[in-house]
């Protein structure tokens, strides 16, 4: 019989306590950990013992910024309201601060900074000398590689009011331009000239570019709504970057040509520059087109090297009424016609554009975005599914329908409906259906039936349906039982119900359950 002293526990006291091994990896290895996570959080792990007091010197990113929409009311309930006129960033500044202070205090036992970011819902003019200290200091302890993204504001970029003649002359400013000059930050010149920065995002401030720009290194580079900027100074940028692979143009209202043919981009994209007249690529290495404008009336791009991109996203944000954009849609989806994945957002497209829409003989992806408005819009889905053979997944994005205006909701970036109020808004629209240029009533109101979706793309072809904002209406109801009736071969199906009652969604998933012919694995979210 075993003695009282051998008792299991008596054993497990007389064990020794269980080591911490992760607290055994060195400092380096720790921060390098710590910097997948946000900077507050990483602060407080830093904090959970003794030991890892000094870790948070070795993390090797500071990445801080503010929410947005926080500086909406600061007029109103600060420099107006307030006795004590300072910076109503003071949270941002203090973070930032706060970390920099960190490193330095133990300058000689860290590791280099790699990534910094910071991002200003709005920032305003009395946060610059902090903005001059955190550059500094960055471009001064950057030794191998630096990652910067420096965001000014938080703004919506595709603004009409914004686009401006697109000249490059600023000697003839007017006084209230000049003022406004003086409230945009602008970057230091040595930033053009530093020599391990790889990745450069900035937005809503003013490039101040040296005679000779140079970064031998940079890899990524993208440039948001900068401030009184050339189109002449951004191609000179990009010359000056021999390495460059992702380029991004948001915003550059003053560029009207640009050309990359001493790069070799692995992704380009170009949003809401509405001034663009010519884009030259070297399109040898391109692996991602991503456009979002308006559709040009004349030949924007001129892809030299393969005749196509993999993988595009088309967005007009803007469509010209005349016929010249029709035409500039038909010339623009066939510069791209040789994708396997297209991503179209369809919202402010009428039904005639698909009506000549080129053939995507090799598309294998598909993704179309925008509301369902009426049969038409259904009609149109048909018409590209013609033209696209191949597809292997089919994927729409179903919008709720709006009235499209100039009015955009900056929280979420979807245009808002303001509703038309104005007869004459009506007559115009009437007088466009009955010139042709729009959707016929008759082909609004038809009903569809399986037939008509009976294309050898769905039956021999789509392995993968999904379908998001599913709600139920008339014309998503149309548009599910067609495509489900039809795909014979189809493998997976994946629906996502709007929010609503159990009852509901319950119905939803049955009614969308008996369209389906073929034995595919059913998700519904």
């Amino acid at each position: 019989m075993a003695s009282p002293s051998s008792s299991p526990q008596k054993e497990m006291m007389g064990r020794p306590a269980s080591r911490d091994r992760l607290s055994d990896l060195p400092d380096t290895l720790l921060g390098h950990v710590l910097s997948f996570l946000p900077n507050k959080e990483a602060g407080r792990a830093a904090g959970l013992s003794r030991r890892w007091r000094g870790v948070f010197c070795n993390v090797h990113a500071v990445s801080f910024g503010e929410r947005w929409g926080a500086r909406a009311n600061d007029w109103v309930t600060f420099y107006h309201e307030a006795e004590e006129k300072k910076s109503c960033s003071g949270a941002l500044l203090d973070d930032v601060c706060s970390a920099l202070l960190c490193r330095h205090r133990t300058a000689g036992h860290h590791v280099p900074l790699r990534s910094f970011r910071f991002a200003f819902d709005q920032c305003h003019h009395w946060n610059f000398v902090h903005v001059d200290q955190w550059l500094v200091y960055m471009l001064r302890h950057g030794h191998q590689e630096l990652h910067l993204d420096l965001r000014f504001s938080m703004a919506s970029i595709c603004d009409d009011e914004a686009v401006d003649s697109g000249t490059d002359n600023t000697d003839d400013e007017d006084e209230s331009s000049k003022l406004r000059r003086r409230w945009v930050y602008v970057l230091p010149t040595r930033l053009f000239t530093c020599r391990v920065i790889r990745t450069l995002c900035v937005a809503y401030c003013r490039l101040k570019l040296p005679a000779a720009a140079s970064l031998p290194l940079l890899e990524t580079l993208s440039i948001t709504a900068p401030h009184s900027d050339g189109g002449r100074s951004i191609q000179r940028l990009i010359s000056g970057c021999p390495r460059l692979v992702d380029l991004t143009l948001e915003a550059v209202h003053r560029l009207k040509r640009v050309s990359m043919l001493d790069q070799r981009l692995g992704r380009f994209a170009l949003r809401c520059c509405h001034n663009m007249k010519s884009i030259d690529i070297d399109a040898s290495e391109l692996r991602s087109l991503d456009y979002c404008g308006t559709v040009p009336t004349e030949p924007l791009l001129s892809l030299h090297g393969l005749p196509g991109v993999p993988s595009c996203t088309v967005d007009f944000c803007k469509v010209l009424p005349e016929d010249a954009g029709f035409t500039g849609f038909r010339v623009f989806m066939q510069k791209i016609c040789d994708a396997k994945h297209l991503h179209l957002h369809h919202r402010k497209l009428e039904g005639r554009f698909f009506s000549g829409f080129p053939l995507f003989s090799i598309l294998t992806r598909l993704v179309l975005q925008g509301p369902l408005v009426n049969c038409a819009t259904v009609v149109s889905v048909g018409r590209i599914l013609e033209q696209t053979p191949n597809p292997e997944v089919l994927s729409l994005y179903m919008e709720e329908h709006v009235v499209y205006t100039k009015k955009k909701d900056v929280t979420m970036g979807m245009d808002l409906s303001m509703g038309k109020e104005d007869d004459e808004d009506d007559a115009v629209e009437k007088e466009n259906d009955a010139d042709g240029s729009s959707v016929a009533p008759d082909e609004e109101a038809m009903v569809l039936d399986e037939s008509s979706f009976s294309m050898p793309c769905l039956r021999h072809r789509v392995k993968e349906i999904n379908m998001v904002h599913y709600v139920g209406d008339e014309t998503q109801r149309m548009m599910a039982r067609l495509l489900f009736g039809n795909a014979l071969v189809l493998e997976r199906m994946c629906v996502v119900l709007v929010k609503g009652t159990l009852a509901l969604q319950s119905k939803l998933k049955n009614e969308i359950e008996s369209w389906l012919v073929a034995d595919a694995e059913k998700v519904f979210l």
